[in-house]
């Protein structure tokens, strides 16, 4: 698609550690690609889904004594992350429940400081967060992009079925990274939740739940609209290794924007989710533009 110009969006891609053979055999390294589609980063899964029950957890869910499980084990991880760094990979982890969290904030404090620092190594979906998880992710110069839309379609269950009110409230601490001064994302994880940019952020504004329309998870963890934004697009690109290109309308970069029929900031929070994306650019081209 990208050499026939029909590719409509950048791509910034992870290979996955399962297939490591198969990327190694076609060629695949840190950086391989162009300003279209570029291999990013090196994608490990640790552990499995909170609300599947098989994220590895500190404590059993409730009602019971699974704490899910670790797909990797925590030694083997070690010698994973220290080997990708090692050949120049942004190193990224999945990880969901707190004990996996552990086990991957452990394998990455193993690397030496010149494989992680500046590297902007990432903890993808990181959902459930203590506080001195969060420390140590400051501390390690590491990077979460949460799954935000698990505060909106699964907080009501977090907390009833599989965590309680306490546990649940730990979910997808956007706030609380931002006081630490941890630059952090949000994502879709497609088809986990609808791919929808604005969803993103209004689900980290406002924090609102699907079953419960009236509740909000974690009042204190809602970030400012401005947040949300910079989270779907600075943030992103700097995340991706893309934010001296793209990320931001400023000289020099690629003309990368999209035009709204209305201002997120000025709506009302909850109507950012509605917003109609009217044209989308790409490169200074118009490549979308709505059927009204």
């Amino acid at each position: 698609m990208a050499a026939e110009g029909r590719l409509t969006t950048r791509l910034r891609y992870s290979v996955f550690d399962q297939r490591a053979e198969g990327f190694a055999e076609a060629g695949i390294g840190p950086g391989v690609g162009d300003p279209l589609v570029r291999a990013t980063g090196w994608k490990i899964i640790s552990d499995g889904s909170n609300q599947g029950r098989t994220g590895h957890q500190r404590e059993p869910y409730l009602g019971g004594t699974d704490r899910g499980l670790a797909y990797v084990d925590p030694a083997d991880l070690v010698g994973i992350v220290r080997r990708r760094a090692a050949e120049g990979w942004q190193v990224v982890v999945h990880a969901n429940g707190d004990q996996a969290v552990d086990d991957v904030l452990d394998a990455f404090a193993a690397l030496d400081v010149d494989h992680r620092v500046g590297r902007r190594h990432r903890i993808e979906h990181c959902s459930i967060l203590h506080d001195d998880q969060i420390a140590r992710i400051a501390e390690l110069d590491l990077s979460p992009s949460f799954l935000i839309g698990h505060v909106h379609y699964w907080g009501q269950a977090f907390r009833d079925d599989l965590f309680g009110p306490e546990k649940a409230a730990l979910l997808d601490r956007t706030a609380s990274c931002t006081d630490a001064g941890i630059t952090w994302t949000i994502h879709s994880d497609e088809l986990v939740t609808p791919m929808d940019p604005l969803r993103c952020i209004d689900n980290a504004v406002n924090r609102d739940l699907w079953r419960e329309p009236a509740s909000v998870l974690a009042p204190d963890e809602r970030v400012s609209v401005e947040a949300g934004i910079r989270a779907m697009t600075a943030d992103a690109a700097w995340q991706c290794h893309s934010d001296h290109e793209i990320g931001s309308l400023e000289p020099g970069k690629r003309a990368d924007f999209v035009v709204l029929d209305a201002d997120p900031r000025a709506v009302e929070p909850t109507a950012i989710r509605d917003i109609e994306v009217l044209e989308t650019w790409m490169d200074g081209r118009q490549v979308y533009r709505a059927d009204r």
